[in-house]
């Protein structure tokens, strides 16, 4: 056999071998983002996500104020406590805590609900008020959200 065929199988042999080294390299990380989404999937199964919304509705003769509490997560969460708290303007500006609602929010919320209160806004528990949401859920005990309702 000819000295060029030998050098061009010893070339063919290297690039092969590169290539595949250069797939498993390829494949590993392949595994390791397939491996993160889905650790990352199962982690948001056991997680209770909240959002707060403020909205009018037609009451029985007026438009009322509604705090909404959607739990966007997949999982329940249990012992919701919510707080709200803003500054009083009489006294200096000092941050209290309030309570503008009128029904009792439940301290269980499924993934998907939304809980529907009325909003009680007087004069001197004016808008914006700054909210605590904890809860525990699947993932986690004492999760929190700290947001402002406008």
């Amino acid at each position: 056999m000819p000295v060029w065929t030998q050098w061009i199988s010893l070339g063919l042999a290297i690039l092969g071998s590169i290539t595949g080294i250069w797939a498993l390299v390829l494949n590993q990380q392949r595994t390791t983002i397939t491996k993160r989404v889905e650790k990352e999937r199962l982690e948001a199964k056991k997680k209770a996500i909240f959002q707060v919304e403020r909205t009018k509705q037609m009451g029985s003769r007026q438009m009322q104020d509604r705090f909404l509490l959607h739990n966007i997560g997949q999982s329940e969460a249990r012992a919701v406590q919510v707080e709200f708290y803003n500054y009083n303007r009489f006294n200096k500006g000092e941050k209290r805590k309030i309570n503008p609602i009128i029904d009792k929010i439940p301290s269980k919320i499924n993934g998907g609900q939304t809980v529907n209160i009325l909003l009680s806004i007087a004069g001197n528990t004016t808008l914006p008020y700054e909210i605590i949401i904890t809860w525990d859920d699947n993932f986690k005990n004492g999760n929190k959200l700290e947001t402002t309702l406008n």
